[in-house]
């Protein structure tokens, strides 16, 4: 085992392709990965030297009375050496090298901006039975919905000309709104929201829609922060929820997404199912394990 650098990515990415049989855009999970991985937590695993399996980790620092976390990020080990221990071996010197940056617990878990899955997809059976095998235990599931373009209803005129009429204004952000958007998330939201909407204020063109009424934010949604077919986060201020302005958001996210020539967005790390059922028809997808144990000491 040997760090990672970055003349290896193109090995990486290779491997990912033949691992991540269930998500197609494996390339761009590993270079999100990589990009925010802990210094020192990108390893390469080489036989007769060529690279045959690797493994990304992230740091999450104490703050909230929460202590320094370690994300276990990915794992990925090339088809015709598996079954051989290289999956625990890698795991383990992971894990070896995120305590000694200071992790007082390990997590296989999204660590929120960047972020790819909330857990492990549970049809990665063997990454179930590494992490049981290893000691995790299970936190709450996650699950993502799924949302077909071509069928869901994204018209949004009438909507916006009702919120108009109420002097609110629904538009695509803009890279201006950064900082008072966050300030108002960070308030309102708490967490990585502000820092993901940020995230995509910063692409060309903004993959962030907002409602303002008075100068004032009262709801935002992006998309393709992390990987291009996701959406979210979606947050209304609580004193103006009940007006429709989740779903015109929501929509015109889709709407994006759909021009693009995607046909099937995902969203993650899904809270209030009924809600993007019934506005965009989204059934339910994925479904992902979360697990946790201690540092080692």
């Amino acid at each position: 085992m040997r760090q990672a650098n970055t003349e290896d990515l193109p090995a990486l990415r290779s491997l990912a392709r033949t691992g991540l049989i269930h998500d197609p855009d494996a390339d761009a999970i590993v270079d999100l990965l990589w990009s925010s991985a802990a210094e020192g937590c990108r390893i390469a695993l080489e036989s007769s030297g060529r690279i045959v399996g690797f493994a990304l980790g992230s740091l999450r620092p104490a703050r909230d009375e929460q202590p320094a976390t370690g994300h276990v990020e990915l794992i990925v080990v090339g088809p015709e050496y598996r079954e051989q221990g290289h999956g625990r071996a890698l795991l383990a010197e992971l894990e070896r090298r995120l305590t000694d940056a200071g992790a007082a617990r390990l997590r296989i878990r999204g660590n929120p901006p960047d972020f790819a899955w909330p857990g492990i997809d549970i049809r990665y059976t063997p990454a179930v039975c590494l992490a049981a095998a290893a000691g995790y235990e299970r936190l709450l599931d996650a699950n993502s919905m799924l949302v077909d373009l071509a069928t869901a209803n994204l018209a949004t005129e009438q909507d916006v000309e009702r919120l108009a009429e109420a002097g609110i204004e629904v538009r695509r952000g803009r890279p201006e709104d950064e900082a008072a958007l966050r300030a108002w998330s960070d308030e309102e939201f708490g967490g990585t929201w502000g820092q993901e909407a940020a995230m995509a204020l910063r692409k060309d063109p903004p993959t962030l829609h907002v409602a303002v009424r008075d100068g004032a934010f009262l709801g935002f949604a992006g998309h393709g922060m992390q990987r291009v077919g996701m959406f979210g986060p979606m947050g209304t201020d609580e004193a103006a929820r009940g007006l429709g302005i989740g779903a015109v958001l929501l929509r015109r996210c889709l709407a994006d997404q759909r021009d693009a020539g995607i046909d099937v967005v995902e969203i993650g790390w899904v809270g209030p199912a009924r809600f993007y059922s019934k506005t965009v028809g989204a059934r339910l997808g994925r479904v992902f394990w979360a697990f946790e144990k201690p540092a080692a000491a």
